[in-house]
C-alpha cells in the first residue's frame, strides 16, 4: 500500500466530479427501481478514494443539510482537500487520510451509518485484500436502505486493453525509479509509435498480421484524447489494474452480504437485450439468472467498464426484475435540454440524435430547461388524451434510455438572474472564488448534479459579479472596463479560437455576448437563488 500511496502523492490525479455517482442521481435511480432510498438532501455520504474532493464538493455545497466524508490514502491530496474546504467555506464536509483497511468505528463515530457510499476509480486498482476491505466497509457502514456505488474495469472488454497496459509496462520497465512524469512521457512515446503501426495495419490493401489493430487503435486514440499524464500513470502503469468478470464481482458482493442492484446508466433496464431477436431468444433461454444474463450480455458486447449500484443482500429478491410503469416513472424528475441540428433533427446534450416520434416532448423539456419535469405533471396537462399520454410515457423512457437527463426525486426550478431578486448562490461564492484565483485548479468545477462546468478563472471571476446588486448591464460595463485595462480579447469563433475585435462596436458586442452567455451557463447550472 505504501507504493500506491507514494504513486498518488508524487503524481496526484486531477480531481473530477462524476454525475453518475452523485447521490442525487443515485437516489433517483433507486426510487425509479421501486426502492425507498434515504433523501439525498439530508444524507450522510462517504467517498472511498476521494482525492482532492472534487467529486464531493459540488454535492456538499448544494445540500447544506447533508454530511459528507471523504477518505483517501494520499496525505498530499487529503491535506489539500482540507485546505480547499476551509478556503471555500464548506462546513458540512470532512476529509480523513486513512488506509481503508484501517478505517475503524472511531474514525466515523460522529456519522454512524452512511446513506450513500461512493467508490469511483479505486476497486480495480488495489490488491484483493483491499477490495475485500472496501466491500466489508460498505456492508458495515451502509444504512439499512442505503445505496453504494462502485466503478470497476471488466472483462472481456479489458482483455484488449491489457495488451496496451502490458506493452506500456514492458516499455517503461527500466524507468521505474525515474519518477512518474518521466514514465508518463515514455508511455506517450510508446503509444504514439504503437498507434502509427495500428494505423498502418488498418490501411486498405495492407495484409496486417495484427487482427485486433482497429480496436487497439480506437483505445489508443481514446487514451490520447484524455491528455492526462496522471491518467496514463494510474490507469496503465500502476502496480495494480485488475479487471474482473461481472459474475465474479457479483459473487464477491454475495459473500459479503451485499447484492447488485443495477448499473447507474440503467443499461439493465433499457439495454437488457441485444436487440436482435434470434440472439436474444438464445440468451434468455440459456441464461435465466439475471446475473448470468448480465454476464452473457457483457460477453456479446465486449464490455470494458461498469458503474454498479449495490445494496444489502436482504433487500433484493433472487427473482428481482424491473417493471417500469407510470407509477415508477412518476417518482422522479428529469431535466434535459435539446437542440436541433442542421437537418432539423432534435439532438441531446451528448449530440446524439433523438427519435423523431417525440419531438413535441423534447421541445417541452427545452422550453423549461434547466427546470425539471415529472411525468405525472405532463400526463395531468394532457387530460384524457390516451394517445398523447402514451406518447409522453414512451418519450420519457426514450430520454432516460439516452442517459441525457439530470435526475432527481424532487423538482428543480429555473432561476434566472435579476438584480434585487436573484443572485449567485451564497454557498457557491467560495467555490467560485477558488477557481477565480488559480490557473491550475486541482479540482474540476461542477454543478449541483456533478456535471462539468466549462469555466476559466476569468469566467469564475466575472461570475462573482452576479451578486444580486449588479444588473446584467452593470456586469457588461465592468467586464468591458476590466478587459480594456488589461488588453484582453475573448471573441470566440466556432473552433474556439480567439479573434481580435477591430472596432469599439465589435468589442462592445463581444463583451455583451460573453456576459450573457456566462449568465446562461450559470442559469443552466442552477447557480442562482432567489433572495
Amino acid at each position: 500500500m505504501k507504493e500506491i500511496q507514494d504513486s498518488y502523492d508524487n503524481l496526484p490525479y486531477f480531481s473530477m466530479a462524476f454525475p453518475e455517482c452523485s447521490p442525487t442521481r443515485i437516489e433517483a435511480i433507486a426510487s425509479f427501481l421501486s426502492f425507498n432510498p434515504p433523501s439525498s438532501k439530508e444524507a450522510k455520504v462517504l467517498e472511498i478514494g476521494c482525492s482532492y474532493g472534487g467529486n464531493l464538493f459540488p454535492f456538499a455545497i448544494a445540500n447544506p443539510d447533508a454530511k459528507v466524508v471523504g477518505i483517501d490514502l494520499s496525505e498530499v491530496q487529503i491535506n489539500k482537500a482540507k485546505e480547499l474546504a476551509k478556503q471555500m467555506r464548506v462546513d458540512n464536509i470532512k476529509f480523513i487520510q486513512k488506509d481503508i483497511c484501517e478505517l475503524n468505528d472511531e474514525d466515523v463515530k460522529e456519522f454512524g451509518k452512511f446513506d450513500y457510499i461512493i467508490c469511483h476509480g479505486v476497486y480495480s486498482w488495489v490488491p484483493d485484500f483491499v477490495k475485500e476491505a472496501i466491500l466489508k466497509t460498505i456492508k458495515k457502514l451502509l444504512s439499512p436502505n442505503g445505496i453504494a456505488y462502485i466503478s470497476y474495469n471488466v472483462y472481456p472488454g479489458w482483455k484488449i486493453k491489457d495488451i496496451i497496459r502490458d506493452f506500456l509496462m514492458f516499455g517503461t520497465k527500466e524507468l521505474e525509479n525515474e519518477g512518474e512524469i518521466i514514465r508518463a512521457n515514455k508511455a506517450k512515446e510508446l503509444l504514439s509509435v504503437f498507434k502509427e503501426y495500428m494505423k498502418f495495419c488498418t490501411k486498405d490493401g495492407i495484409k496486417a498480421d495484427f487482427m485486433n489493430a482497429k480496436l487497439l487503435l480506437e483505445h489508443i486514440e481514446g487514451i490520447e484524447k484524455i491528455k492526462s499524464d496522471s491518467y496514463i500513470v494510474h490507469e496503465y502503469l500502476e502496480i495494480f489494474n485488475d479487471p474482473i468478470y461481472f459474475k465474479d464481482f457479483a459473487k464477491r458482493l454475495d459473500d459479503e452480504g451485499l447484492a447488485y442492484l443495477s448499473d447507474v446508466n440503467l443499461d439493465d433496464v433499457f439495454k437488457a437485450d441485444l436487440g436482435l431477436e434470434g440472439f436474444d431468444e438464445y440468451i434468455n433461454a440459456n441464461f435465466t439468472n439475471r446475473i448470468d444474463k448480465e454476464q452473457a450480455i457483457d460477453f456479446f458486447t465486449n464490455r470494458v467498464f461498469r458503474q454498479s449500484l449495490i445494496t444489502h443482500k436482504e433487500l433484493i429478491d433472487e427473482d428481482f426484475h424491473v417493471d417500469i410503469g407510470v407509477e415508477e416513472l412518476s417518482r422522479i424528475y428529469l431535466a434535459a435540454g435539446f437542440s436541433k441540428d442542421k437537418d432539423g433533427h432534435y439532438v441531446n446534450s451528448k449530440n446524439q440524435q433523438m427519435k423523431p416520434n417525440y419531438n413535441w416532448l423534447y421541445q417541452v423539456f427545452s422550453d423549461v430547461y434547466p427546470a425539471s419535469i415529472n411525468f405525472a405533471q405532463v400526463a395531468a396537462l394532457l387530460g384524457d388524451d390516451e394517445n398523447a399520454i402514451k406518447s409522453a410515457y414512451m418519450g420519457f423512457m426514450e430520454i432516460l434510455a439516452a442517459s441525457c437527463a439530470l435526475l432527481s426525486t424532487y423538482e428543480k426550478q429555473k432561476v434566472v438572474y435579476k438584480a434585487g431578486k436573484s443572485r449567485l448562490k451564497e454557498r457557491v461564492v467560495g467555490y467560485f472564488e477558488y477557481f477565480s484565483m488559480t490557473n491550475e485548479p486541482v479540482i474540476m468545477p461542477a454543478d449541483a448534479f456533478n456535471g462539468a462546468l466549462n469555466l476559466s478563472n476569468f469566467d469564475a471571476f466575472i461570475a462573482l459579479k452576479f451578486n444580486g446588486k449588479n444588473s446584467t448591464e452593470d456586469i457588461i460595463k465592468q467586464t468591458a472596463k476590466f478587459a480594456q485595462e488589461r488588453g484582453l480579447n475573448f471573441t470566440l469563433t466556432s473552433d474556439n479560437s480567439v479573434v481580435k475585435t477591430q472596432t469599439k462596436k465589435e468589442f462592445d458586442k463581444a463583451v455583451s455576448d460573453y456576459v450573457k452567455d456566462l449568465e446562461r451557463k450559470l442559469t443552466q447550472a442552477h447557480m442562482f437563488e432567489i433572495f
